[in-house]
Parts: C-alpha cells; structure tokens; sequence
C-alpha cells in the first residue's frame, strides 16, 4: 500500500513539471521526498448485531424506554480508518489518520435508552441520527495529525492539532484490547481518567534506561477547542475542555501496574451513566478530578492461563454551579476485569471475557440527604478467530443489568435528583449480539 501512494504521488508530481523529465530524474526527485519508513495501514471494521431490552420500564407498544426509541432492529454499520506513519530521521514519528463510519443511527453509538451500549469501533463524524434533516453523514474526518521526536535518549515529546490523550502517555495499563467489543471497557477500569479527549495538544514522557528501566512518568495536555470558540476557546482557557494527565508505572515483560491523575475542566465528558454523564457535561465553573489503578499480567506463554487486565477509578466533582439546586458534592467509581485466554482451539485465535461497573455515582450530598443507587455490571464475551493475518472474525455478546442507573424510572435529572425513584421500581437491561469482522492491510 505504502509503495502504491508512493508511486501514485510520484506520477502526480510528473505531470506538474514544466518541462519533460527522465525516468531516473523523477527516481531521484521521489526520494527526497519519501522516507523509507514510511507506512500506510487501512483497517475496516464492519459490526453485524442486535441489541434485546428487558425490564419494566420498556413500553413494548412503542417500543421505547425512558422517553426514547428504542434502537432495537438488526443494523450492519461499518468504520474505517486510514492511517499513514513517517519518520524524518529514524526516531521521530509523524502519524495522520483519516476515519470515517455510519454508526450513529445504530443503537450500538450513542444511543439515548442505553448510551454505555456503545461499541469501541463505533464512530461517524458529524454524529447524524437517523432521519435527522441537514445533516450529511459518512464523511471522512482527520482523526489524528501529531508528531513524536525524542528530546535525549529518554525523553520524548507529543504535540498535534488532533491527539489523543493516550497517544502521549507511554504506558497504557492493559491487554485487553487486541479485539475490543464495549468502549467501556476500554478505559482501563477509569473513564474519568482515561477519557480518550482528542483536540489539541502536548505530552512529554521519560523511560529512563539502567537500573531505572521500567520506570515511566509521563504528562498529556488535551484540549477539546483548542482551535478558539464562540466562547473563546484556545489553550488553558477557561471554555477549552482542557483535561490535563499525569502517569507514572513501572512495567515488566509480563506484569504492570500504573497509577494516574486526571484533572478535567468544566463541561467534561465522563463516559458512564447517564447521572454521572449529565452532572458533569451540565456542571459549569469548576473540575473533575479522577484517580487510577490499574494494571495486567500474562502468562510467558499461551496455555490454559489467561492474561489477566484490571482497572479501578474514582472521580470527584468540584463544580462552582451545579446543573440541579441543592447539590454541593458529587463522586462516582467504576471498575473492571478482563481475561485474555491465547491460542484456544487453534492458532491465532483467542477468548475473551470482562466483567465491570462502569462509571456510577457513589456518594452526592444534598441538602436532605438521601440514599441514591446508580450502580449496574457490564459483562462481555468474544472468541476471536483469525482467518488470515489480514482478516479476523469475532463473534461476541454482552449484557448490560442497570444501563441507565439510576434515571431507569426518570429521564429527567431535576426530577430524579430530588425525588429519587425507590430501588426496584423499575427495572432496564439491554443484552446484544453481534459478529464483528476486521480486515486490515
């Protein structure tokens, strides 16, 4: 692939020339413009699957829960994304990826009853709802433009117009990912720490070498308008959605552990319920802060141990101006496990399974106080069979037992928050299945 867009630039620029030009001419003008390590990778992702609710609270003759539709119908989506890496001197790289998908009419992207039944492949940039006028869908969008360059034989800079905040960090706490089915579970146990915030930014990482080896503390800056806003925007200002990370671990070749601080400004994302999702989108003035544990093991070879991942987070909000009168303190928690079992019944293939909370208030003080239960498990299993070293086919399912927490009975927030739903009034889950097929070359 990286030798076709090589030639293809080549004859392009053949033609602009002014005046006609050897064979070996053209040779020598391409090879000051590419570098040997130049690489192109296109993945494709495309997802088969169904998602079944269960519980009282769904109105089988609308077909709906908690004021919305429920997205329920047999979809097949895809996404896939274009990614070209080059260095300039060998220890640099510079990386541009362009994605593009159609999952936003499925119930599988943010869908309204049950966000957390969101999948880690979906994607569609402008987020387009099905049916909805004015809106054009399945563009493609740059999705990353940074570059890396070391600063010494230890330390290493990350700046972009469009990062990620785990594209700076040099550890990331987890093996289960080599065939993510549930974003939450991509998070490493933390969704408030691990926020995947893109926009612009900077990062700087140390892996000292000799008797240090192992160690790594790194720093990432994201912020979300970077670019400026109506409100302003730009760099640490105030209406940025700036989110700031700090890591340190120590890493073994067949163990981790990692521990990290997050700190969030206002009008954060937090990927969880949707009471912790909404208190903090609708919070203004203030910060979320988020702490992280997290870590792995695997096994030195394939066998009847599994690589184990597990991760815990707790977030806590200090908000000046609350989106519900009366609230002076929020905190929320989740966390995870993951089992990885290589090679199971042939080659290649492998077997999944994770189990978790994802992220749910735990505490909220009120003027009356009272007893909130927002919490639910999220469990997933996969079997991954790789067909060919460019192609693999996963069939999975997953079950989702509280997926709205505590807003199973209201979607309304004011509502919920002061006259909070008895436990076991209404009940919600979602269970799903689908076929995922990834084709890469």
């Amino acid at each position: 692939m990286a030798a076709w867009v090589c030639a293809a630039a080549g004859t392009l620029r053949a033609q602009e020339l002014p005046e006609p030009a050897s064979q070996a001419g053209i040779g020598a003008l391409e090879a000051t413009r590419f570098a040997p390590t130049t690489t192109v990778d296109l993945q494709i992702n495309g997802v088969l699957g169904a998602l079944h609710y269960t519980g009282s609270a769904v109105e089988q003759a609308g077909n709906s829960a908690a004021g919305a539709l429920l997205l329920n119908g047999l979809s097949l989506n895809h996404e896939a994304r274009l990614t070209i890496d080059t260095s300039f001197t060998g220890q640099d790289l510079f990386r541009i990826r362009l994605r593009t998908g159609d999952f936003a009419p499925s119930g599988f992207f943010s869908n309204p009853p049950t966000p957390l039944s969101r999948l880690d492949v979906a994607f569609q940039e402008p987020a387009c709802g099905a049916g909805e006028q004015g809106c054009s869908g399945r563009l493609v969008s740059i999705n990353r433009a940074y570059l890396q360059v070391p600063i010494g034989p230890e330390i290493r800079l990350s700046v972009g117009p469009r990062i990620m905040q785990l594209d700076m960090l040099p550890v990331w706490p987890s093996v289960y990912n080599a065939s993510p089915i549930l974003d939450l579970f991509q998070y490493a146990g933390s969704p408030g720490t691990y926020g995947k915030r893109l926009g612009g930014g900077f990062g700087l990482w140390w892996q000292p070498r000799g008797g240090l080896k192992g160690l790594s503390l790194g720093y990432a800056y994201v912020a979300g308008q970077a670019g400026g806003s109506a409100r302003g925007g730009g760099l640490f200002s105030g209406s940025s959605s700036q989110t700031s990370t700090l890591q340190l671990a120590l890493s073994r070749p067949q163990w981790n552990i990692t521990g990290a601080w997050n700190l969030s400004g206002p009008q954060v994302r937090l990927r969880g319920t949707p009471l912790a999702s909404q208190l903090a989108a609708g919070a203004a003035e203030g910060s979320l802060s988020s702490w992280s544990l997290a870590g792995y093991w695997q096994p030195r070879r394939s066998g009847w141990l599994p690589s184990i991942s597990a991760g815990w987070g707790q977030d806590t909000f200090r908000f000046g101006a609350y989106p519900v009168a009366g609230l002076s303190g929020v905190r929320s928690r989740s966390w995870y496990a993951g089992l990885i079992w290589s090679d199971v019944l042939g080659v290649g293939n492998s077997l999944g399974f994770a189990i978790g909370s994802p992220a749910h208030v735990s505490a909220i003080r009120t003027p009356v106080p009272f007893a909130i239960d927002d919490r639910g498990l999220a469990m997933e299993l996969y079997y991954r069979i790789q067909i060919s070293d460019d192609l693999s086919v996963t069939p999975a399912v997953f079950w989702l037992s509280r997926p709205r927490g505590a807003l199973t009975g209201s979607p309304d927030l004011s509502q919920a928050l002061p006259f909070p739903p008895a436990t076991g009034e209404s009940s919600l889950g979602v269970w799903a299945g689908l076929i995922r097929t990834t084709l890469r070359f």
